[in-house]
């Protein structure tokens, strides 16, 4: 029933190596570097090649095929997956898999341009042979403190030797030392869509006589603070007739994330710091309620939308969970996110493409 759920009136993006082009946007060529092959970086791969960008992507852990190492050793890839953490050795084991991959391509491969993806892998987009340098940053590598700070200020050395810099949210804009776009990922509307609750609900599971709040993270991530998401919702069930359950989903394939969304009666992001959360967009996508704390671009992105809530401190997380629940109402989120859609976000990335260009 999930997989009928998934395929129904959904037109899914055409994957990297697909023949099929629009004539609108050729004759780029781009090398996509990546830590990792998180889903949101492997949709603009995609959505660029749809638009008519030749690009090649450079990545490690391929979160589409059970997080394999994708064009690296199984020797390096058991290695990093055993030391797994922000730390020196990691970030250094990383790299050593990465750069042989970024020097061969760019000396073999005519690219127009570099657009590298992320902080951690911010220095080897520069080690290579003189091309413009894109540089999309995704949020903690500006914002956190990964290795004592040390990674995210390295991070901002690099963003003033690229040529041009992409943030997601204005708090990430702001605390960098240069000029950056504000590019938010893009939601990939046609997987992302308003379901049947009764019907999702049932092919994940969940009681139809309770109300669940869905939090889409692993609860040893320290930043998505799954203790006070288990906390709000034990408070929310003082005030609530139902029974009120966390759903904790961090092992469900991409895919089948709209099917958990609709499920639910509202999405609780309780983070401490986010760029533009990716989980908020889908959410909204899906018409699904949104109770988040004031971080990267909640506010931006939830302020006209209804039924919606940004808190600022952990007890008005437990008074909006409530208000959401009592009001049993979807939102109006799918008509407020089209701004964000996966199309849009790769239009403007062709354009920062070819002004760089036209200015060397």
């Amino acid at each position: 029933m999930l997989a009928r759920l998934l395929d129904s009136e959904r037109t899914p993006l055409r994957r990297q190596g697909g023949d099929a082009r629009s004539d609108g946007n050729s004759g780029l060529k781009v090398l996509q570097v990546s830590s990792s092959g998180m889903e949101f970086f492997l949709n603009q791969v995609d959505i660029l090649t749809e638009l008519g960008i030749d690009c090649d992507a450079v990545y490690t852990g391929d979160f589409r095929d059970g997080g394999h190492i994708h064009g690296g050793d199984r020797i390096h890839g058991e290695l990093l997956s055993s030391i797994a953490g922000h730390n020196p050795i990691y970030y250094a084991i990383r790299g050593s898999m990465l750069y042989p991959q970024i020097l061969k391509s760019s000396l073999l491969e005519e690219y127009d341009l570099i657009h590298i993806n992320s902080g951690v892998v911010a220095p080897l987009g520069l080690a290579q042979p003189q091309r413009p340098v894109v540089m999309t940053f995704w949020g903690d590598d500006v914002l956190g403190d990964r290795i004592a700070g040390l990674q995210p200020r390295l991070t901002k050395l690099c963003a003033t030797q690229s040529d041009h810099v992409i943030v997601r949210s204005q708090e990430m804009a702001e605390a960098l030392p240069c000029e950056a776009s504000i590019l938010p990922s893009g939601v990939d509307m046609s997987l992302f869509r308003p379901m049947d609750r009764a019907e999702a609900r049932e092919a994940v599971g969940w009681d139809s006589n309770e109300r669940h709040v869905i939090f889409p993270y692993h609860e040893s991530n320290e930043k998505k603070r799954h203790s006070v998401a288990v906390r709000t919702v034990e408070k929310a069930n003082e005030s609530v007739d139902e029974t009120v359950r966390l759903q904790t989903v961090d092992d469900a394939d991409f895919d089948e994330m709209p099917v958990y969304y609709n499920a639910a009666d509202l999405l609780l992001v309780p983070s401490l710091r986010e760029g533009s959360p990716n989980t908020v967009k889908e959410a909204m996508a899906c018409n699904l309620p949104v109770v988040s704390t004031d971080v990267g671009d909640a506010r931006t992105r939830l302020g006209p939308v209804t039924n919606s809530h940004v808190c600022s401190t952990d007890a008005e997380l437990v008074d909006a969970v409530v208000s959401v629940l009592e009001t049993g109402a979807r939102s109006d989120g799918r008509e407020h996110v089209e701004e964000v859609s996966l199309e849009r976000m790769g239009e403007r990335l062709i354009d920062i493409y070819e002004s760089l260009l036209d200015e060397q």
